[in-house]
C-alpha cells in the first residue's frame, strides 16, 4: 500500500515506523527541518521538507498516487486542509488527527463530510477513555475494549499470593471451566510469549488476558488483586485530556484537579461543576500534602508537561497513593514506567495510532489495538465469505505460532474459542498476534 503521512512528530514518526515494519511504500512530509533530518535519517521512507497543506508539496509526493494519505501534525486546520487537497488530487482515503471538540462533536458544523474526509481522530478523547477504564479498574495495567465493550483484553501482572502462580495454562483452564476467557500472552524477561503447549503462570509476569467484561473482576481476583472501589481521585493537569477525564469521572467520584494556569482554572471551573479546581503546581508537595493526597484513591497526571507527570507521579507514589496512571507522549519510555512505580501509562500519541492501523489493514477490519509495552497487537475483524479461516477449525488450520484467536463475536453472544470452534463468515473475530505475522492474518481472513 502507497501511504503519505503529513506530520513527522510523536505520532507520525511512530505510526511510520509501524507501516514500515509492515512493508509498506510510504512518503512523509514535514516542515520542520529538525524533524525532517530525523525522519530522513531514521526511517526507510521518502521524506519531503514542505509544507502539507501546499499543493505543490502533495504533487511532490505523489498523493495522486497514494492509496491513504494521514494528516498528524498538530495543527487541526492543517490536517483539515491537507485531507481536502489530497482529495481532490485523487488520493484513496484521508484520515485526520483533529483535537477541537468543535469538529467531532454530534452539533459540530465542520464535519469530515464536508471535507471529504474518511476519518476525524480525536486522540485526547481515546486517551481519556482509557483512563477513565484504568481507574474503574484498579488491577489493571491495560484494558482494551472490543465488541462494543462487551469485550475486554486485560493486562495484568500475577502477584506473589496468586493461585495461578506456578500451574500451567492448561491446569488453571480446567480448574476455572465455568469461566469463559483465553490467555493470550505472557510477557516474562522482556520477551512476549504467545502461549502454545505447557506454559505456566509466575509470579511477576505480565499476562493478557481476554474475556467478557463481566468476568474481568474474576480475572483480577485471579490474578491476586482484591478490588476496592475508587472513590477519591487527583488529576494534575487541566488541558484537554484532564478536562475530558475529570468531567467523566466526576460523576461517581470525589475529584480534584490541580491546574497550573490561573486562566484555565478558572475557565474549566466554571465548566466542571462537581470537580474542585486548584490551582497550583502539581510537582508542590506541601500543595499535595495539604489537599491529602495520601487519602487519594487514583492519582492521575495529564498535563503537558511530561516532566510534570513523571515527578508528580512519582510524589504521589513515595506519599502512599494505592494507585499512579501517567500520560506520556515519549513512546520509547513507557516500557519503563513500571519499574519506577508507574502502574499504568496512557498515550494519546498511541491511542491515535490504533484508530489510524485500521486503514491501512487489508479486509474487513473493525478495530486495532498496539500494546506499546510489549511486541504485539490484536486486531477485530471480520473473514470474507469462502475465507481460508472459515473452511475448517482451528485446529485444522495450522495457524502461526505467532498468533492466537481470542474471542469470536457472533450476533449477540461472544465464543472463547477452542480447537475444534469453526468461524463462519460474519463472526467478528479477535486476534492477538506479533506483527510480523500480519500478513499471513490478512490472507487467511481474504
Amino acid at each position: 500500500m502507497k501511504v503519505v503521512i503529513v506530520g513527522a512528530g510523536e505520532v507520525g514518526y511512530y505510526l511510520a515506523k509501524r507501516l514500515i515494519s509492515e512493508d509498506h511504500d510510504l512518503t512523509i512530509i514535514e516542515e520542520n527541518s529538525e524533524r525532517m533530518s530525523k525522519a530522513s535519517e531514521t526511517l526507510d521512507a521518502i521524506v519531503i521538507h514542505g509544507n502539507g497543506s501546499s499543493v505543490k508539496t502533495q504533487m511532490e509526493a505523489e498523493v495522486n498516487k497514494a492509496d491513504i494519505l494521514f494528516a498528524v501534525t498538530g495543527k487541526d486546520d492543517t490536517n483539515i486542509l491537507c485531507c481536502s487537497i489530497a482529495k481532490k488530487l485523487g488520493v484513496g482515503k484521508c484520515v485526520a488527527r483533529v483535537r477541537n471538540d468543535e469538529f467531532t462533536s454530534e452539533e459540530a458544523i465542520i464535519t469530515p463530510e464536508r471535507f471529504d474526509i474518511d476519518l476525524m481522530i480525536h486522540p485526547e478523547q481515546s486517551a481519556a477513555d482509557e483512563i477513565v477504564r484504568l481507574v474503574e479498574r484498579s488491577s489493571a495495567l491495560k484494558l482494551v475494549d472490543f465488541a462494543d465493550g462487551r469485550l475486554q483484553i486485560l493486562g495484568i501482572e500475577i502477584k506473589e499470593n496468586s493461585p495461578l502462580k506456578n500451574l500451567t495454562i492448561q491446569e488453571v483452564m480446567q480448574a476455572n471451566s465455568q469461566l469463559e476467557f483465553l490467555c493470550l500472552c505472557i510477557y516474562r524477561n522482556e520477551e512476549t510469549i504467545i502461549p502454545h503447549g505447557p506454559n505456566y503462570y509466575r509470579s511477576g509476569d505480565v499476562v493478557y488476558f481476554i474475556a467478557p467484561k463481566k468476568n474481568i473482576p474474576e480475572l483480577s481476583k485471579m490474578a491476586g488483586y482484591r478490588e476496592h472501589e475508587q472513590q477519591n481521585v487527583m488529576i494534575v493537569g487541566g488541558g484537554q485530556l484532564g478536562y475530558l477525564v475529570a468531567d467523566q469521572l466526576s460523576m461517581d467520584m470525589n475529584v480534584k484537579l490541580i491546574e497550573s494556569d490561573i486562566n484555565r482554572a478558572e475557565e474549566i471551573s466554571e465548566k466542571l461543576k462537581n470537580t474542585l479546581i486548584l490551582h497550583g503546581d502539581g510537582t508542590d508537595l506541601e500543595l499535595l500534602v495539604s489537599e491529602q493526597i495520601q487519602e487519594m484513591d487514583c492519582f492521575v497526571a495529564v498535563s503537558g508537561s511530561e516532566k510534570t507527570n513523571l515527578l508528580s507521579g512519582l510524589l504521589a507514589r513515595y506519599m502512599g497513593v494505592k494507585r499512579v496512571i501517567i500520560h506520556l507522549n515519549s513512546n520509547e519510555f513507557i516500557p519503563i514506567m513500571s519499574r519506577i512505580g508507574m502502574d499504568a501509562v496512557v498515550s494519546k500519541n498511541i491511542a491515535t495510532v490504533n484508530a489510524i492501523m485500521k486503514y491501512t489493514r487489508r479486509g474487513n477490519v473493525v478495530a486495532v489495538s498496539l500494546f506499546e509495552d510489549i511486541d504485539a497487537e490484536a486486531i477485530e475483524l471480520i473473514p470474507k465469505p469462502g475465507s481460508p479461516i472459515t473452511r475448517q477449525a482451528l485446529k485444522d488450520l495450522k495457524l502461526p505460532k505467532e498468533m492466537i484467536v481470542g474471542a469470536i463475536v457472533r450476533e449477540s453472544s461472544i465464543i472463547i474459542p477452542h480447537g475444534d470452534t469453526q468461524i463462519d463468515h460474519g463472526d467478528k473475530v479477535v486476534v492477538f498476534f506479533k506483527p510480523n505475522v500480519i500478513g499471513k492474518i490478512e490472507s487467511y481472513f481474504s
